[in-house]
């Protein structure tokens, strides 16, 4: 004997499964925003002298984050130096995606690349020459250590003299940043026109501001 079963009907149809999926999206991005704030505040605000797991000390935490922000900030910045500030940026950018709907579906096909962006960025920050200040109170450069043992590879095994070969990786770092940061903060074709746009109109605006007011110049005088 054979039963025929009734389709069910689902239980929320496509325009309010649709809408719940946005809201969920919208929250993960304030969540996200909210976590790269912090995380920006706890970079912005690294101290060497702050209490950690590497130093124990009874001075008051200058960590905005307090005692967890300044123990991270310590890790983060020991292996990867400067380079720490792409994770707040990545993160900060990503909650701008998901809160406004702009590219976030592709979250995951990006944001695998993210290692390779923060190595960039480390690389590059240790190729910058660091203060006085820093050097009394770190036993690695801007770029941590990673940075520090990456960068020494490459000069040993490049033909230049140490200045010239060091200057070189500065500049093909930053360009490696630059372009493997837009890739991973999600920046799409038509959103880089647009940007170029807004440079070129900007450039152009500000040319005939200054040609304008050098004209007003020379005329008073």
């Amino acid at each position: 004997m054979a039963y025929q079963t009734r389709g069910r009907d689902p239980l929320l149809d496509s325009s309010m499964a649709e809408a719940i999926e946005k809201r969920g999206k919208e929250l993960a991005g304030l969540v996200l925003l909210a976590i790269g704030m912090m995380a920006t505040a706890m970079i912005l605000s690294y101290h060497p002298d702050d209490p950690s797991w590497m130093s124990a000390t009874d001075a008051p935490v200058k960590n905005w984050m307090g005692h967890l922000g300044a123990s991270l900030a310590a890790t983060v910045f020991m292996v990867i130096g400067w380079g720490a500030l792409g994770f707040a940026i990545m993160i900060c950018a990503w909650g701008l995606r998901f809160t406004l709907h702009r590219g976030e579906d592709r979250a995951v096909s990006r944001l695998i690349f993210a290692p390779i962006w923060l190595a960039l960025l480390s690389l590059f920050a240790a190729t910058l020459t660091p203060g006085t200040s820093w050097v009394a109170t770190h036993s690695f450069g801007l770029g941590g250590l990673f940075g520090d043992t990456v960068l020494a590879t490459f000069l040993g095994i490049m033909p230049f003299g140490a200045g010239l070969s060091l200057k070189l990786l500065s500049l093909i770092m930053a360009g490696l940043a630059i372009t493997v940061g837009l890739f991973v903060l999600g920046a799409s074709r038509r959103e880089l026109l647009l940007a170029a746009r807004f440079l070129l109109v900007g450039l152009i605006m500000t040319y005939v501001a200054l040609r304008s007011a050098l004209g007003r110049g020379a005329t008073g005088a």
